[in-house]
C-alpha cells in the first residue's frame, strides 16, 4: 500500500450526508479526494486501490466505494477491474459539476476557475436577460420584480447575507425566464460563481448601492420588454463585479 498525497485520517461521524454532529465521513473522504485531484496532488494516471484509500483515510470500504463512484461520475476517476481507481486528466472532468468547481476554487488553479466562471457568466447571462425580456410570462416577470424588490430592501438595510439569498434567486429566475432550458440548466454554475463572489467580495464589504440599483433596473427592463437594455445592464452587473487579478 502506498501513501496517498492530500489524504488524511477522517474524523468519525455520520456515514450519511447532512447528519448531525458535523460533516459526514463520506463527505470528508469525497472532499479530500476531489481536492487532491483538482489540486494536482494526485496526478493523472495515478492508480489507487481501496486498500490504499482505506489506510489513508481510515474510512470504511463501503464509504470508499461510494466516494469513488461519485468522483467517477464527475470524470475524475475511472475504475479499472482488478487494478483499482485511475485518476483521469482534466479533459475528462465535468467542469460544470458544482463540486468540481468548488474543488478547483480551492486549488492552485483558483484564478483560472474564477476567470472561467466570469467568462461563462458574460457569455450566458446578458443573453438570458435579453430573452427573458422577450419571452418571460407575466407571472415570471412579476417574480423577477419581486425578487429585485427584496434584494433592494436587504441592500438598503445592509443585510449582506439576505442580499446574497435574493441575489441568487434573482439570477435563477432570469435564467428560467429566458425560455431556454439549456440556460436554466446552467443555474448551478452561475450559483457557484455568485457563491465565490460572496465568499471573497461581498462578505468583506458593504453592499454597493449602484449594484442594487442595477438589479432593479434590469428587472424593470425585463418587465417592460426592453431586451437590448436588459442585455446591457446584465453585462454591466457582471463586469463591474469582476474580481481583480491577484
Amino acid at each position: 500500500m502506498k501513501q496517498v498525497p492530500g489524504l488524511t485520517l477522517v474524523s468519525r461521524g455520520k456515514t450519511g450526508d447532512g447528519g448531525a454532529g458535523g460533516r459526514s465521513t463520506y463527505s470528508q473522504v469525497q472532499d479530500q479526494l476531489g481536492i487532491a485531484i483538482c489540486g494536482g496532488l494526485l496526478e493523472p494516471g495515478t492508480v489507487l486501490t481501496i486498500d490504499d484509500l482505506e489506510t489513508a483515510t481510515g474510512a470504511s470500504r463501503s464509504i470508499i466505494r461510494e466516494s469513488t463512484r461519485v468522483l467517477a461520475s464527475m470524470g475524475l476517476f475511472r475504475a479499472r477491474q482488478r487494478v483499482g481507481f485511475q485518476v483521469l486528466p482534466q479533459t475528462e472532468w465535468n467542469f460544470f459539476d458544482p463540486q468540481v468547481i468548488r474543488w478547483r476554487l480551492m486549488s492552485p488553479d483558483r484564478q483560472e476557475q474564477v476567470r472561467a466562471l466570469l467568462e461563462v457568466r458574460i457569455a450566458i447571462e446578458p443573453e438570458a436577460a435579453r430573452l427573458a425580456a422577450e419571452r418571460a410570462s407575466a407571472e415570471l416577470a412579476g417574480k423577477i420584480m419581486s425578487s429585485a424588490g427584496a434584494l433592494w430592501s436587504s441592500g438598503v438595510h445592509g443585510d449582506q447575507r439576505e442580499f446574497l439569498v435574493h441575489d441568487s434567486e434573482f439570477h435563477d429566475l432570469i435564467l428560467l425566464a429566458s425560455g431556454n432550458p439549456m440556460f436554466a440548466r446552467l443555474s448551478n454554475v452561475i450559483q457557484e460563481a455568485l457563491r465565490e463572489r460572496a465568499l471573497h467580495q461581498l462578505l468583506e464589504q458593504p453592499v454597493n448601492d449602484e449594484d442594487v440599483q442595477l438589479h432593479v433596473d434590469l428587472a424593470n427592463h425585463i418587465q417592460r420588454r426592453q431586451g437590448d437594455s436588459a442585455w446591457a445592464v446584465s453585462r454591466e452587473i457582471i463586469v463591474r463585479n469582476a474580481p481583480s487579478a491577484p
